[in-house]
């Protein structure tokens, strides 16, 4: 993380490094696949690949949705994206994103003044260690900016931990001037789901598979 579809519609934020003590990625390949429901009801899923070796890290992102809004309105929305970091950092991204018939594409990469950030219309660049919507890693998200993939700006960004912690569940709540984000977390890191109320109404509820 999408702007991404989950950006598009209530702008999602990211999570505190110091949230957990350790991260879910191990060195190796994982996948992560969720399946995607608004309101209780199925729209589509979103996949990442990570491959990590040594302080490399890949990541790929697949989004597929496509369902009604109040079961009146159809939209249909696909994003993917490539991130590759490095010691923390993001250093070069690859997004397409399909939203209302019209593709956006964002390339970025780094070199000694920053990232470089090439969108459908401008180009920026952003100094110090950037860092995505990176949801499948914590220690990835922090600082109070986040860089949005689908359309490669900078979103500001709040995150707490939530009251409910257990030795088996912690909660992130995450907020911005536009949606609340609820993660949801096993003791070991691992993230299983995110649920939150869209701008434009409906419920927008992730579940790990």
């Amino acid at each position: 993380m999408i702007r991404l579809f989950l950006i598009t519609l209530l702008l999602l934020v990211g999570l505190k490094s110091t949230a957990f003590a350790q991260s879910e990625l191990d060195e190796g390949v994982d996948e992560i696949l969720f399946k995607v429901f608004l309101d209780n009801k199925p729209v589509g899923t979103h996949i990442f690949n990570l491959e990590r070796q040594g302080k490399q890290l890949l990541v790929k992102s697949d989004m597929q949705l496509e369902g009604k809004f109040w079961g009146l309105l159809p939209f249909k929305y696909t994003h993917q994206s490539q991130e590759q970091w490095q010691d923390g950092c993001l250093v070069s991204l690859q997004s397409q994103t399909l939203k209302r018939g019209k593709t956006i594409k964002i390339i970025a990469s780094s070199d000694a003044s920053g990232l470089s950030i090439d969108s459908n219309d401008k180009t920026e660049v952003v100094s110090g260690c950037v860092k995505s919507f990176a949801y499948w890693d914590y220690s990835k998200l922090v600082g109070n900016q986040l860089l949005n993939t689908e359309n490669g700006e900078l979103v500001n960004v709040e995150i707490k931990q939530a009251n409910n912690q257990s030795d088996k569940h912690k909660s992130l709540l995450i907020q911005s001037s536009e949606a609340d984000i609820n993660l949801e977390y096993s003791a070991s890191g691992e993230w299983l789901s995110l649920r939150s109320k869209l701008e434009v109404g409906g419920l927008l509820h992730y579940i790990r598979q």
